[in-house]
């Protein structure tokens, strides 16, 4: 029964991380080092647990990915603070299930690149809305200013943020493994 709650907490501490992460990394465009150690421990004590004879494996897929993405980072195409985040969401994963979740991040992605795509193209057009919340004004709800933000952040080209990539394909991944977690077939969650 602990062994079961120590399981569920850790994976719970890793989702608010990660959840925390695509938040900020949406306001402020950083993934923090913080988070990234909480969810790399909380992955490292779920292998512990579950899989002792095999840590050593996760921990060298985790470089793997860490070294694999960082080339990418290094030609701009993802950002440093997201390949650490990746490299720690695959602590979480047996090392044979992080093929998958790796393609569950790059399919969210894809779509987030999509939204962003289609956003971008929607607010260059000349019929375009503006703003709807005025500068300024004491009164702007954190939604509207985030919006304002993120608009003017869109319209001058700057990356979207990863982490929220990262968050829905983990949490895409743990809706596809958790009906087998309920059946007992098998859980890698």
């Amino acid at each position: 029964m602990v062994f079961l709650f120590m399981h569920a907490l850790f994976w719970a501490i890793s989702l608010v991380a990660l959840c925390m992460s695509a938040a900020t990394d949406l306001k402020e465009r950083i993934v923090p080092n913080e988070f990234v150690g909480v969810i790399a421990a909380c992955g490292l004590a779920i292998g512990l647990m579950l899989r002792p004879g095999e840590i050593w494996i996760s921990v060298l897929a985790a470089i793997a990915v860490l070294v694999g993405f960082g080339v990418l980072a290094h030609f701009d195409v993802i950002g440093g603070g997201d390949v650490k985040l990746i490299s720690a969401v695959t602590l979480l994963v047996p090392p044979e299930r992080i093929g998958v979740l790796v393609a569950a991040i790059t399919l969210a992605g894809g779509v987030l690149g999509c939204v962003y795509l289609v956003v971008r193209r929607r607010m260059e057009s000349p019929a375009a809305p503006q703003a709807d919340c005025p500068r300024g004004d004491p009164h702007t709800s954190r939604f509207g200013r985030l919006l304002r933000e993120e608009r003017a952040r869109i319209l001058a080209g700057e990356p979207m943020p990863y982490a929220l990539a990262v968050f829905g394909g983990v949490v895409s991944y743990i809706a596809r493994e958790l009906p087998q977690c309920f059946s007992a077939i098998s859980c890698s969650v």
